[in-house]
């Protein structure tokens, strides 16, 4: 296992501690080198921010839970959107698996780890990094280590996505329920399957994706869950 450079990470120092301890318990292998956190898991190797908390989370629903079913389907010459994109976890394993992604993710710092991960694990022709969230309009927000640049979803999903795409993805932290709303969205990319997080219940996203043509299975009815659509045939 690589073993955390003081003094970046010592045993028992609050919240790098629980990272680690968090990073253990998935089986990752991680150091903390002097601008960045690489982790190693399942054969792939990712980079994060020193300030971000949440991979083990992330990567274990990506790469043990297989919650977007990357690991379980066939995926060779598939084209797949994923929105909400982190770091790359889930386009990598769907890149891994033969897919093209077309990632897409609002924080510009996120999106420089994306671009490094994608090439680090030999997909980086396969992976198209989208630096933008599918927003309401064009702004951007400034944060303490980030800037987060969002753009009219929808008009850009309609001028820069493909059509008739295997998979999509979303884990866009609420932005789901604005975007499939507009029939365009899902018109135009016409997925035959979607993976997603809701994060404001699925009672509100049912009808809109019957509407739309898809079987419906949401596992869960609590607030925050996951729901996975089929199309018609």
């Amino acid at each position: 296992m690589f073993r955390a450079a003081a003094p970046r990470f010592r045993p028992g120092s609050g919240r790098s501690c629980r990272f680690a301890c968090r990073l253990d318990g998935i089986g990752a292998e991680f150091e903390f080198l002097e601008n960045e956190k690489r982790i190693r898991l399942d054969g792939l190797t990712f980079c994060s921010p020193l300030w971000t908390r949440n991979e083990a989370d992330y990567l274990r629903e990506v790469l043990i839970e297989d919650v977007y079913g990357a690991k379980s389907g066939r995926w060779d010459g598939a084209v797949v959107v994923d929105v909400g994109a982190y770091i790359g976890d889930t386009a990598v394993a769907f890149a891994r698996a033969g897919a093209t992604v077309h990632a897409i993710e609002p924080s510009q710092v996120f999106c420089a780890f994306l671009r490094k991960n994608a090439l680090a694990n030999g997909v980086g022709e396969r992976v198209i990094v989208h630096p933008v969230g599918l927003g309401e309009g064009e702004r951007s927000e400034s944060t303490e280590h980030d800037t987060l640049r969002f753009v009219a979803g929808v008009d850009y999903t309609l001028r820069h996505l493909p059509r008739n795409v295997r998979l999509l993805k979303l884990d866009c932290e609420g932005a789901e329920y604005r975007l499939l709303s507009d029939a365009r969205f899902l018109a135009h990319l016409a997925p035959r399957e979607i993976r997603m997080e809701y994060h404001r219940g699925a009672a509100a996203l049912l009808p809109l994706l019957r509407a739309a043509g898809y079987e419906v299975d949401a596992q869960s009815e609590a607030q925050v869950g996951y729901l996975t659509a089929q199309r018609r045939v």
